[in-house]
């Protein structure tokens, strides 16, 4: 769980290193030409190793889900639900690189001054990144009804990934421009998974065989019973 929390959180990285190389905004609805140019020209090289890093580091999104199922499942509990979750995090993620390998073919066209098509990809790859939020929220929602279920987890622990489940998964359903305002709003609240991860991570790590592990209450009959 943990090290798919922070294999995920790698990506910060690439974004970084790409800002300090001059990729600036690429994959953002409604980009100016000029910005779309800036960010594309002269930057193949760079565009395209981002892209290289992301369908590697993403699938951290994947194993943090298969983290927290074993951690389930090491306990004695069976949740389909966490299966389902794997899966709209693994849609999520393909749909996020493929985003970016779309974007990134936009470098040729900007060098070569064909500014429709450079245009032309880079939003496409923005109306595809659009879509990742779905899975990925719902993957979040059903995560946390495991756990809340299951009892084995603090309540705050439970509430921060609710919060972050249902704010991202709103995000998807606020993509139309006419609700940018809103959009922008809830764009922040991934800000809230990474924190959800990470803690949720080294919790699933201390109570790991071999480990002090963290005194939860044991579930109840009807819990274990759902499961």
């Amino acid at each position: 769980m943990l090290a798919g929390a922070v294999l995920y959180l790698m990506e910060l990285l690439a974004i970084i290193w790409g800002g300090i190389a001059g990729v600036g905004t690429s994959t953002v609805r409604g980009a100016a030409l000029a910005e779309v140019l800036s960010t594309y020209a002269g930057h193949a090289d760079v565009v395209y190793a981002m892209a290289g890093w992301f369908s590697v580091i993403l699938l951290g999104r994947i194993l943090l889900f298969i983290g927290l199922r074993q951690v389930l499942v090491d306990s004695g509990h069976r949740p389909p639900l966490l299966d389902f979750a794997v899966a709209a995090a693994t849609v999520s993620v393909s749909i996020e690189t493929a985003s970016f390998g779309i974007a990134a073919t936009a470098a040729a066209p900007a060098d070569a001054g064909n500014k429709p098509l450079a245009m032309l990809m880079d939003q496409a790859g923005a109306g595809l990144n659009l879509m990742i939020a779905g899975g990925l929220g719902v993957a979040i929602v059903c995560a946390v009804f495991v756990m809340w279920k299951s009892k084995l987890f603090s309540m705050p622990l439970v509430v921060l990934g609710a919060a972050a489940g249902i704010g991202i998964t709103g995000a998807q359903l606020a993509v139309s421009p006419s609700l940018q305002p809103l959009f922008e709003v809830l764009s922040y609240f991934p800000f809230l998974f990474w924190a959800w991860i990470l803690w949720l991570g080294v919790v699933c790590l201390r109570a790991a065989p071999g480990l002090s592990p963290v005194r939860y209450p044991d579930p109840e009959p009807e819990a274990e019973a759902a499961f």
